[in-house]
C-alpha cells in the first residue's frame, strides 16, 4: 500500500491509492506541527487498516532543503521550522517516507495523470494560500538545491511586506493571503471586482516573469482561488497578453486533476521512490 499525504497553509488531505487513483482519503485542517502528526498518524492508520504501508509520499509547503528533506519554515505552517520531514513521518508511521515540495509535487501528479502528460518542460502554478510552482523537466521533478520559490519573485524595490518578510513580492499581490491583507475579505468575496481584477493583473506579470525564466511548453493553473475558471482565467489571460512580448504565447490551462493534483502527486511520488 502507498500513501500521499498533502499538507497544505489551510488543509492536509491524506489517501491511498496508486496509478492516478485514489481509494480512501480523509481531510482535516492543517494546524501546528504536533497536533498535525499526531492527527495524520491516526488517519493513516485509519486508511491502512493493520494493511502494510510500502512507502509514504509527503508534500509539504517551502522552503525545503532538497538535500536533507528538512522544512526551513514556511511562513503558511505553525511550529514546522527547521523540521526534518523524512524522518519525522518514517518514524511515525513506521515505514519509508518520501518528501517533496507541494507544488513540486502537484507538478509530477499532473504530469503523470493530468493536464501536463507528454509535456516538457512542464510548469504548474497553484494560486490559493500562498503561490507555488513547480517544474517538470524530462519527465523528473527539477530540485535546485532549494524548491523552486517563484511565488516570491519580486515585483518592486519596495511595497507591502509578505508573510515570508519580503517587501512587494508576487504572493503579496495576488495570492489569497494577499488579498484578505489588501481587502479584509476572502478572495471568493470579491471575485470579479475592482480588488481582483488587480490581484490578477499582478498574477499576469507573475506568470509571464516565469515564461520567460522556465521556457515551458505548456502552464497548469490549480489550487483554490481557480475555481471559478470564467472569473479567474480571463482576466489573467489578458494581464499575460498585455505584459508578455519576448516570445510567443504559451498555453494556459486549468489543473487536469483539480484539487487532487497534490494527493495524487504525493502518492506517485510514494509509488516511484523518488
Amino acid at each position: 500500500m502507498f500513501i500521499g499525504i498533502d499538507i497544505g497553509g489551510t488543509h492536509t488531505r491524506i489517501a491511498t491509492g496508486g496509478r492516478g487513483k485514489i481509494k480512501k482519503r480523509a481531510d482535516f485542517p492543517t494546524k501546528e506541527f504536533q497536533t498535525s502528526i499526531q492527527e495524520i498518524k491516526e488517519a493513516a492508520e485509519n486508511l491502512s487498516q493493520g494493511e502494510t504501508i510500502k512507502r509514504i509520499g509527503v508534500a509539504v509547503p517551502g522552503p525545503l532543503d532538497m538535500r536533507t528533506g528538512k522544512l526551513l519554515g514556511s511562513p503558511h505552517l505553525v511550529g514546522w521550522n527547521n523540521i526534518e520531514i523524512a524522518d519525522i513521518f518514517a518514524n511515525l508511521l513506521k515505514t519509508e517516507a518520501v518528501v517533496g515540495h507541494d507544488a513540486s509535487v502537484a507538478a509530477l501528479g499532473e504530469f503523470r495523470f493530468g493536464a501536463g502528460r507528454g509535456k516538457n518542460p512542464m510548469l504548474y502554478i497553484t494560486v490559493s494560500t500562498g503561490i507555488g510552482i513547480g517544474l517538470i523537466v524530462g519527465g523528473k521533478i527539477f530540485k535546485g538545491i532549494y524548491n523552486p520559490e517563484a511565488g516570491h519573485q519580486i515585483l518592486g524595490k519596495s511595497g507591502t511586506k509578505c508573510t515570508c518578510g519580503q517587501e512587494a513580492d508576487l504572493e503579496t499581490y495576488a495570492s489569497g493571503t494577499g488579498i484578505k491583507a489588501a481587502s479584509d475579505k476572502e478572495p471568493v468575496d470579491v471575485e470579479g471586482t475592482q480588488v481582483w481584477a488587480e490581484a490578477m493583473e499582478w498574477l499576469g506579470i507573475g506568470v509571464a516573469n516565469m515564461i520567460l525564466h522556465y521556457a515551458p511548453e505548456i502552464v497548469i493553473i490549480g489550487g483554490g482561488m481557480t475555481k471559478h475558471k470564467d472569473l479567474f482565467f480571463p482576466p489573467l489571460e489578458a494581464s499575460l497578453k498585455k505584459h508578455l512580448h519576448q516570445i510567443p504565447p504559451v498555453s494556459i490551462v486549468p489543473s487536469g486533476l483539480g484539487q487532487d493534483s497534490g494527493i495524487i502527486g504525493a502518492i506517485t511520488l510514494a509509488e516511484e521512490g523518488y
